[in-house]
């Protein structure tokens, strides 16, 4: 019996199967004659994707394959950014998805992958891609699960909302969503109660630590000191869910050894520091209102790990550290908090439309920077919707648009923050979708 699934021959065996093997006939697909006669369905796997689980020949586990292809058109309109912001653009995605299953005596190993092959004309937001890199090759989901153990790449466990029934490949919308490496184990507990602690990678969360005075000219390199730590626990029932998360962010900075030649490299070390995240979510199933409809309410306080805010900064002019280094030696760090909604109503088995936005602030809470980025903190708000055509589970249209705005507070011009006090953004998305 094997005892493990290589998630890479996973990918090269499902492939196979796709060009070996050919339309069901009651249950059993024609494949090589000579070798592997048929492929038999999995009985009691359930379904996955759109074909259901078979087995792999000569094997005990049990694999479904499937895909989506999406097209994407964008335009983007900006208020007070340069005006070659403004543009339209094209992302085209055909993602390949696989799931296997393998039991063994200490329980069922499962693998899943899903990874997207897309062509972008564009960058996130509408900024002009560097030429010849439009095409990109992404590993959006890469993942193992033993029981409760789960490792490799998948959606941070501290997320809870993380734009379910927002569309499309660039959403706008504020708050966590992250695809990360890690290391988690859930505890599965009475009446529909769980726990999760969770090992992840750090280095995808430091968003830095500046000098407190921005006209230094000092350059930091930031250090992640180690993996951060993500605890959850949260309850699913017949009404809805909801999950409390909390991290744990060790960062530190190094900085050059001549500060009159920072590109030399970074080999003097300016200590660390700890932040935070705590989160809170709830979801609330509304089927007296239709079959199907839902209520996500999502609020989120951050104390030195900024990037667990989710800010939608179309510019990435004056994005904040995670810390400053004062003239001390000491770190300051930048707090904030967040709050967001979501709701998804069904008109009917065809037709739905959802509705989603959020706000966000933070506070510099160091008198050097402010005085010399020109700010206090920021605000960052953004509204928007979508109504999507589904004639069946396999195909939907879907028309999105999105309004951002992000602001400095108590702002003044001194060059090292926003260029004006306000930026705002609006996303149009038109979308088609297939599902196989």
């Amino acid at each position: 019996m094997s005892r493990y699934v290589n998630i890479w021959a996973l990918i090269a065996t499902a492939y196979m199967a796709v060009f070996t093997y050919g339309e069901a006939a009651g249950g059993e697909f024609p494949g090589d004659s000579g070798r592997n006669p048929y492929m038999k369905q999995c009985p009691g796997a359930g379904q996955s994707f759109y074909g259901g689980y078979h087995y792999l020949p000569g094997t005990d586990t049990c694999f479904s394959i499937g895909g989506y292809l999406w097209a994407e058109y964008y335009y983007n309109n900006y208020t007070k950014f340069p005006a070659a912001n403004s543009r339209s653009y094209t992302i085209s995605t055909y993602g390949f998805q696989a799931n296997a299953l393998t039991d063994t005596e200490h329980g069922t190993l499962s693998a899943y992958i899903d990874i997207r092959l897309q062509y972008r004309t564009a960058q996130e937001w509408g900024f002009p891609e560097a030429e010849n890199n439009e095409f990109q090759a992404n590993p959006w989901t890469m993942y193992g699960q033993f029981g409760g153990l789960t490792f490799g790449i998948l959606q941070s466990m501290f997320d809870f909302y993380a734009n379910i029934n927002v569309y499309g490949t660039d959403p706008g919308t504020i708050g966590d969503q992250e695809q990360i490496t890690l290391l988690a184990y859930t505890f599965e507990l009475a009446q529909g109660w769980s726990a999760t602690i969770s090992l992840e990678d750090a280095a995808l969360r430091n968003d830095g630590v500046n000098p407190a005075d921005a006209n230094s000219g000092i350059i930091f390199q930031s250090v992640a000191k180690s993996p951060d730590i993500v605890a959850a626990i949260g309850q699913s029932g017949d009404w809805g869910k909801f999950q409390l998360s909390g991290a744990l962010h060790h960062e530190g900075a190094n900085i050059a050894a001549s500060s009159q030649m920072p590109g030399r490299g970074y080999s003097v070390s300016k200590g660390s520091f700890w932040g935070y995240a705590l989160q809170a979510g709830v979801m609330f199933n509304l089927p007296h209102i239709a079959e199907g409809d839902s209520l996500y309410l999502q609020t989120a306080y951050v104390d030195g790990a900024v990037s667990y805010l989710g800010l939608v900064n179309a510019s990435g002019i004056f994005a904040p550290p995670d810390a400053f280094l004062n003239a001390d030696g000491s770190f300051s760090a930048v707090s904030g908090w967040n709050a967001t909604f979501q709701y998804l109503h069904n008109f009917n088995t065809i037709w739905n439309a959802a509705i989603f936005g959020g706000y966000a602030s933070f506070d510099l809470n160091n008198a050097v920077a402010e005085h010399t980025i020109g700010a206090s903190g920021g605000n960052n708000y953004s509204i928007g919707g979508n109504i999507v055509w589904q004639p069946n589970a396999a195909f939907n249209v879907s028309v999105q648009y999105e309004y951002n705005m992000y602001e400095a507070r108590n702002y003044t011009n001194t060059g090292n923050g926003l260029p004006v006090r306000q930026q705002a953004s609006s996303q149009l998305l038109i979308m088609a979708q297939r599902m196989f």
